[in-house]
């Protein structure tokens, strides 16, 4: 059963990735898509020991049917799979940021190190994040596109202006282009994909630089 959930979730990011509308600006989501689906084509789909977080409290929260192309599947494969996925913070993040942060915020890893499917050069997973997080200037040696499923987000790149995203808008960031995140009043859900160098984590930006 457990298996078939991760399967499921595998499969809801492959549809949702191959194809997208977003794939023609950024083409690594087909690239992200790929390894999935040829993850589902060879039945090499993981079975990693759960990992519990706080945060997974919040799955329940997650209203699952959306108007935006595709979100209802993931969110519908996601909420189901959550019980029996293994949950991850950032070491770092979880070494420095308030605990408040830490009990509202976690991620799975789909594809990618160590996720239901094994990659070197692709990463993507969904990541929860509570009401009103802010979640500070961050960088990464990946290139990055994120989707909004639930929720909403104001996304601010570099030293520019927060711009609001809704579901179904995506954001992209280019190799170590440093971000920021503020989150709204609801809990929000983050669809995100990495290519490049995905083993290498993301990084607080120290205040002032």
């Amino acid at each position: 059963m457990t298996v078939d959930l991760r399967r499921d979730l595998v499969a809801a990011l492959a549809n949702f990735y191959e194809g997208h509308a977003d794939a023609a600006r950024f083409p690594m989501l087909a690239e992200v898509g790929g390894h999935l689906g040829e993850a589902l084509r060879t039945d090499s789909v993981e079975d990693p020991e759960p990992v519990y977080l706080p945060v997974g409290q919040l799955l329940a929260q997650i209203e699952t049917e959306s108007d935006a192309d595709g979100v209802t599947e993931v969110l519908r494969a996601f909420v189901a799979a959550g019980p029996v996925l293994r949950w991850i913070q950032t070491p770092s993040y979880a070494e420095t940021l308030p605990q408040n942060f830490l009990n509202n915020y976690g991620y799975v890893r789909v594809v990618g190190p160590g996720g239901l499917v094994e990659s070197t050069v692709a990463s993507a997973g969904l990541g929860i994040w509570g009401a009103g997080l802010h979640y500070p200037r961050h960088e990464h040696p990946a290139e990055e596109t994120y989707h909004v499923l639930h929720g909403s987000a104001l996304f601010q790149r570099g030293n520019g202006p927060w711009e609001p995203k809704a579901v179904g808008e995506s954001v992209h960031h280019d190799a170590w282009e440093r971000h920021a995140q503020r989150f709204g009043d609801e809990t929000c859900v983050l669809l995100w994909a990495w290519t490049g160098d995905v083993a290498v984590n993301a990084q607080l930006v120290p205040d002032g630089e």
